[in-house]
């Protein structure tokens, strides 16, 4: 009877064990330049033939909502070149953040803005929203950057998770 009883306990322990610590790891994703935890709900994509060093989108969806690049643009630059190509684009060009973030241990900038839709675009907000973060290590400039999306979307999906990459980021030291 005794071992009737250990095989249930033991296997009741078990699984406990096993789903807690299944929900309580986060993925990470890692290639040779950089590795950074992966935000809930969210993918990884394969953007290799995208000149992009990763891509995110929610679970679910086929749009990549989250882009990892470099630029041979310093920081202060690649910020100042998008305020300078929306503010002319777009009369209602807005800053609503434009502000220093530190980054893998370096001093980033962080430009959130929102611009308008056009008027074909069916969308369930009058602008929209988007962000790019850029921050420098290694001698290159890292981009963190989101698509425009509607400002409930970015309230909801896209600031957290750029919010989750900014603050697990890594970049390697040396790569090729």
């Amino acid at each position: 009877m005794e071992k009737n009883i250990i095989f249930p306990v033991f296997l009741i322990i078990f699984l406990i064990v096993t789903v807690s610590g299944c929900l309580s790891l986060e993925d990470e994703y890692e290639n040779s330049i950089l590795s950074f935890k992966i935000p809930e709900n969210w993918t990884v994509v394969d953007v290799s033939s995208l000149n992009s060093l990763a891509g995110l989108k929610p679970v679910g969806t086929n749009t990549i909502l989250i882009d990892i690049s470099t630029t041979d643009a310093s920081p202060p630059e690649l910020v100042d070149g998008y305020i300078k190509k929306y503010s002319q684009k777009d009369s209602n060009f807005r800053i609503l953040k434009n502000e220093p973030v530190i980054i893998d241990g370096e001093e980033g900038i962080r430009l959130v803005y929102r611009i308008s839709k056009k008027d074909d675009e069916q969308l369930n907000s009058s602008y929209y929203v988007s962000s790019v973060v850029a921050f420098s290590k290694n001698n290159y400039t890292y981009i963190i950057s989101s698509v425009e999306v509607s400002n409930n979307d970015y309230i909801t999906r896209v600031a957290p998770a750029m919010n989750k990459v900014i603050s697990t980021i890594k970049i390697k030291e040396y790569f090729n």
